[in-house]
């Protein structure tokens, strides 16, 4: 860590270790350890966007959620990234081995409170002057955005049958429910949990203003075990607290504007054939499996 950051959190004589996680590609996370025993963990954001937004929802979600406290931030300026000094949640992150139908239920739960809040518009709540109150505008403004990135590595051909296959089905965002917030990356690693029982979510960084089923992603690629008992119990904890929204039949837009967000965002980072070239093989297998299964 840079000694900027330990001299303005008055972290000079603390312990610090980066925490090397596959998934943490918009923010470098280190472990603070005092010289008293106190624990925290800072996240540096890439972006200022993703710094603005892990701080807001972290404050918004204080008293409503187990979220991380927010110790002490760092607001990004020339020269410098944001950061973020936060409590060290209890427990773990929860892998799909130490899934239960419990926590699991209590995760459904959980995703059920975040999508109950609801949001001025649709897009990024830190900048309120640009929401809007059509969810197709939003959604498409980043298509467009991760179609760009993709143009590299995709041919001239599948840049055109994404495009067409978006721009033919968008109008199923009419009928979603929101706009409310929602998470955007809800999956078991991003979730803390100690001895079976949810004790934090994380990640706030692409949080938004949008629609609940866009949340079901992660759940549909088997991000929460492809086991049917887990998704029973994921949507069984969802309806204790709101309906389940009917989101299969816009799933398969949903999962190629998320397959075509990654990939963009790991080509732009550079990762796609490195640290991200899991992440890039599976959201690029799943726009191939779209193309396989839905008539020309």
């Amino acid at each position: 860590m840079k000694l900027l950051y330990r001299q303005k959190l008055g972290l000079e004589s603390a312990q610090v270790s980066l925490i090397e996680h596959e998934d943490a590609i918009v923010a470098t996370v280190y472990h603070v350890k005092t010289a008293d025993g106190k624990e925290s963990i800072l996240k540096i954001c890439f972006r200022p966007c993703e710094y603005y937004r892990e701080v807001f929802f972290l404050t918004r979600f204080a008293s409503k959620l187990p979220v991380p406290r927010i110790i002490r931030t760092i607001p990004p300026e020339k020269g410098i990234d944001g950061a973020v000094l936060m409590e060290c949640l209890p427990g773990n992150l929860l892998t799909i081995p130490g899934l239960t139908s419990d926590l699991t239920e209590e995760a459904g739960a959980c995703l059920a409170r975040i999508h109950s809040e609801k949001a001025q518009g649709y897009g990024d709540l830190v900048e309120p002057n640009n929401l809007s109150s059509d969810p197709r505008h939003d959604l498409t403004l980043k298509f467009e955005e991760g179609l760009g990135e993709c143009a590299a590595h995709f041919s001239k051909e599948m840049i055109e049958k994404c495009r067409r296959f978006f721009m033919q089905h968008r109008d199923l965002f009419l009928i979603v429910d929101g706009p409310c917030i929602i998470h955007r990356d809800y999956r078991p690693g991003n979730i803390f949990a100690k001895e079976g029982k949810l004790t934090g979510i994380i990640d706030w960084a692409s949080a938004r203003g949008g629609f609940a089923k866009e949340d079901f992603c992660p759940l549909e690629l088997g991000d929460w075990s492809e086991d049917p008992q887990f998704k029973k119990a994921f949507l069984t904890g969802y309806a204790t607290v709101r309906p389940i929204p009917d989101y299969e039949r816009i799933m398969p837009l949903l999962l190629l504007s998320r397959a075509i967000a990654v990939i963009g965002f790991t080509v732009k980072r550079g990762t796609w054939n490195s640290k991200c070239k899991a992440l890039y093989q599976r959201h690029l297998q799943s726009i191939q499996s779209l193309f396989r299964e839905t008539p020309s």
